[in-house]
């Protein structure tokens, strides 16, 4: 596994720059994904045209993402290397009727 990778990082309102960045090793409950494609939401744009109160720069962007897990942490049971993942930009309440269906991609009160 190579020992870098190139990450977009934010350093204020209209300061993006890709740089070369140490790859993380994952802490206890975390894992690493390899991604395959990272996008660009409205949270990132915001970010990039007049910042964000939790970004603490120099911070990597690109939350929305895919690709395969390549490292888990310990204390990780439902995840191992190789598995495919999808970030989920909200949290499903657990509750509402689409979640007791076991569709949360349609919960009604995403946190």
């Amino acid at each position: 596994m190579p020992e870098s990778m190139l990450a977009i990082r934010f350093y204020e309102p209209g300061n993006l720059k890709a740089e070369q960045v140490s790859i993380p090793h994952p802490e206890r409950g975390e894992l690493i994904v390899r991604n395959s494609v990272a996008l660009t939401c409205g949270t990132d744009v915001k970010m990039y045209r007049r910042g964000h109160p939790l970004a603490k720069p120099p911070q990597i962007m690109g939350h929305e993402f895919a690709g395969t897990v390549s490292e888990v942490g310990k204390d990780v049971n439902r995840f191992n290397r190789g598995m495919k993942v999808v970030s989920v930009n909200s949290a499903p309440c657990n509750k509402c009727f689409y979640c007791r269906q076991h569709q949360p991609n349609l919960c009604e009160h995403l946190e």
